[in-house]
């Protein structure tokens, strides 16, 4: 006899002015199984959760929790009866302790003053119930690597007694051996017989931790399967109405003059690293965490410090002090933290995009703004970019992962680059935004310019880069081309600390 769902929704809708975000939507959860929750950004996912989490009310459906019809008029409703959202954005303070963060506003007390020994005594509980008993709860939080400070969020959300856990993105910012350890706890839940529901973009994770696969595209219910029975190319399909093969961008490029050189490089972490990036040419760069990419990138354009090595752009040598020096030289860098570096949330979709080009001169005559050129340039680029929004005055707080993204990317191309640096543009968005961004680079290099494509997904590297440089240890380790770029040898060479020889073309 099949069990009793422990979370259902049945023909959940929700609409907001002029947007259907959610139609008539059914879902099923059961004790002890994790259900992945998969789609497109827009597709309904976030808004889904939402709905669950008590954050919005249905405009139609029901909910069902434990058997029983629920109505949840806010987050703590769904909290107190047992339902937890752990957001991909952590809500942790960074000052206080592991114990403090998960009973935080609960702090047990012994008259006015609180009960810290009882507090340590029932986080150390909570840990050890939630497969996490190496976390120290005295530990502060702002002082914790992000794969624990992800584990403590969870166990927050657990602490509640939950029986049904939500986890949004939950290894957006994780490292392989973080990632395993996430499975693991997730794995001691599951036979704590706790349901989850897990959304991610990253379909190897899907099929790693998932019993069910419910797949929603446009707001709705396209099919629900099992993880054993299904493939990538299925779940591909069923999400963006496109076949696998159709993902990956690679033109027949030809590639002109070296654009940017870079000569041994070094400092701290990097150890004399050196490349070069042609026009109409794609360059990939692929490392492991704390192979150096980021540093390689942010010491060309002046965002660190370098102690040693040349930079060349079109043969001209240049020491850039400041991104913004190095974009004024037609170098531009797209960084891979869009929300800490790229983004300013509060601020519209326009004034995102033309800020560089602000800082750098670009819409200043006789020391007036034009504004009225910087909205026009917006608009041209949030078109050719496929930003979905109502305008250009929305808050980019306010967009998807994948349009915020797409807001980064204009950013940086308005100013009409020579020398396009991309860390890790795709990180944290769905599938149909990557495709669009693989052409994108594409584009890019057809119409001449010079693309460096850091990423930390193998399979777009391999199937966007016409050359690529592996790292580690903050050294180049090899320069692949041609046939040589597949999954063997660029692993192959991301777990050696040597120089196998090879010189840079």
């Amino acid at each position: 006899m099949k069990p009793t769902p422990v979370l259902e929704t049945l023909n959940l809708t929700k609409v907001f002015p002029g947007v259907v975000a959610l139609d008539d939507v059914s879902l099923s959860l059961f004790p002890g199984e994790v259900l992945g929750l998969v789609g497109e950004n827009g597709a309904g996912k976030s808004t889904l959760m939402k709905l669950i989490g008590g954050v919005y009310p249905p405009t139609r459906g029901r909910i069902r929790y434990k058997g029983e019809e629920v109505q949840f008029r806010s987050p703590k409703d769904a909290l107190d009866a047992g339902i937890s959202i752990v957001y991909q954005e952590l809500n942790l303070i960074p000052h206080l302790s592991v114990a403090e963060n998960i009973f935080i506003n609960r702090l047990p007390r012994r008259g006015t003053f609180v009960n810290w020994a009882r507090l340590y005594r029932d986080t150390e509980r909570i840990l050890e119930e939630s497969g996490m008993s190496g976390i120290d709860p005295r530990a502060i939080v702002g002082e914790l690597p992000i794969g624990v400070k992800q584990s403590v969020e969870i166990a927050k959300a657990l602490s509640y007694d939950a029986q049904v856990l939500l986890l949004d993105e939950p290894t957006s910012s994780l490292t392989g051996p973080e990632i395993d350890n996430l499975f693991s706890v997730i794995r001691k839940l599951q036979e704590r017989g706790i349901g989850i529901v897990y959304v991610s973009h990253h379909l190897d994770e899907i099929f790693e931790v998932t019993d069910r696969v419910h797949v929603l595209r446009d707001g709705k219910t396209v099919e629900v399967m099992d993880t054993a029975s299904a493939s990538e190319e299925t779940l591909v399909a069923r999400m963006v109405g496109r076949d696998l093969e159709d993902i990956y961008y690679k033109g027949e490029h030809q590639p002109g003059e070296v654009a940017l050189e870079a000569r041994g490089i070094g400092d701290e972490l990097l150890d004399d690293v050196s490349f070069k990036v042609r026009r109409r040419e794609v360059v990939g760069i692929y490392g492991l965490l704390g192979s150096g990419r980021t540093e390689l990138l942010k010491s060309i354009v002046g965002a660190r410090p370098r102690r040693k090595g040349e930079v060349f752009v079109h043969g001209k040598k240049v020491r850039f002090g400041h991104p913004q020096e190095a974009a004024r030289a037609g170098v531009i860098y797209s960084s891979e933290d869009r929300k800490g570096e790229n983004l300013f949330f509060g601020q519209p979709i326009w004034k995102n995009e033309t800020y560089l080009a602000l800082q750098i001169g670009r819409y200043t005559r006789f020391g007036f703004t034009q504004t009225a050129e910087e909205r026009r340039d917006a608009e041209v680029y949030s078109r050719k970019l496929g930003v979905k929004a109502p305008s250009i005055d929305v808050d980019v707080y306010h967009l998807s992962g994948g349009n915020q993204q797409k807001v980064c990317l204009a950013k940086a191309l308005i100013n009409d680059p020579d020398v396009v640096l991309l860390d890790e543009p795709t990180r944290g968005i769905d599938v149909g935004a990557k495709l669009e961004i693989y052409k994108l680079i594409a584009e890019l290099a057809d119409q001449g310019k010079a693309v460096v494509f850091v990423s930390s997904e193998l399979p777009e590297i391999i199937g966007c880069a016409d050359r690529v440089y592996t790292m580690a240890g903050g050294r180049i380790t090899a320069e692949l081309t041609g046939d040589d770029i597949n999954e063997e040898n660029v692993l192959r060479y991301c777990l050696q600390t040597t120089t196998p020889g090879v010189a840079a073309s």
